[in-house]
């Protein structure tokens, strides 16, 4: 079970994170669109022997505030997360950031230099294009409708399931905590929010993925090799774009590895980050 939540107020905003103190070198957790920090629950007590595990509810979603007109954009995610760092005197941590997380952790890297001495990314976005239809979603009308849908049980339990190549592998209480925190319609209405910013929320029309080799610092992508979110496939890229990179993938796996092999992805993270 993940820590007892607290409050940070950032920019104005307030977040959900958890801290589990201690003297050893900060870890944060950084999870996906639709997501919590709840995602790394089965991982956070694993980690903890070795490091001081940070998580936090990126705003918009979890038990984060939630400002409809939030100016949302890589360079406001990464402000976010710097100032974070800096309030919980953590900057220079190690970093692991899932799908969408993994592009945010990124581009905090890039504009805040220094911020991650290391970093993991599992199943990232931030390397294919967001196709025209998704775009779409976010329209007037199409809206209203698709935001019932998504926050209906059956079917965002059907499109949580196929987030794991083995749904029945989850601790179910982990996987029931997961769902609901995705079925929130003000979550929802973040991810329609996202997609009408996506420029400014995309690596490469942003400028931010021709810069990636800027970067200077350990990089672990992870991937499960049946990702129906973000194909396996683009773990290649990933690899070839971010310099000095390492990559690992999950055999038997779907989009969210910490879920479903929680003690090899600990296992995995951890000799990463201890052994470079």
């Amino acid at each position: 079970m993940t820590p007892q939540s607290a409050t940070i107020t950032l920019s104005g905003h307030k977040h959900r994170y958890i801290d589990t103190g201690g003297s050893n070198h900060p870890l944060l957790l950084l999870h996906g669109i639709s997501c919590s920090l709840d995602i790394y629950e089965q991982v956070v007590p694993l980690l903890t022997g070795s490091f001081r595990v940070l998580a936090i509810d990126l705003l918009g979603f979890g038990m984060s505030d939630k400002p409809k007109r939030a100016p949302y954009s890589l360079k406001l995610y990464a402000s976010l997360i710097r100032e974070f760092l800096e309030q919980t005197d953590a900057v220079g941590c190690h970093a692991v950031g899932h799908s969408m997380g993994g592009k945010y952790a990124l581009a905090t890297a890039l504009l805040y230099p220094g911020s991650f001495s290391r970093l993991v990314v599992s199943n990232t976005d931030g390397f294919t294009e967001l196709p025209g239809w998704v775009r779409g979603i976010s329209w007037p009308g199409i809206r209203q409708v698709l935001k019932k849908l998504m926050s209906s049980q059956t079917v965002a339990s059907k499109a949580f399931a196929s987030a794991f190549h083995a749904p029945e592998r989850v601790n179910r209480s982990s996987f029931k905590k997961n769902l609901l925190m995705s079925r929130n319609r003000e979550s929802i209405d973040t991810v329609m929010q996202l997609n009408r910013n996506y420029k400014q929320l995309d690596m490469a029309q942003t400028g931010l993925r021709s810069r990636l080799w800027e970067l200077d610092i350990p990089i672990l992508i992870l991937w499960g090799d049946h990702d129906q979110y973000i194909s396996p496939k683009v773990a290649a890229i990933a690899h070839r774009e971010l310099p000095g990179s390492e990559l690992f993938m999950f055999e038997n796996c779907g989009h969210a590895p910490m879920l479903e092999y929680p003690r090899q992805f600990s296992e995995v993270v951890a000799g990463f980050l201890l052994n470079h």
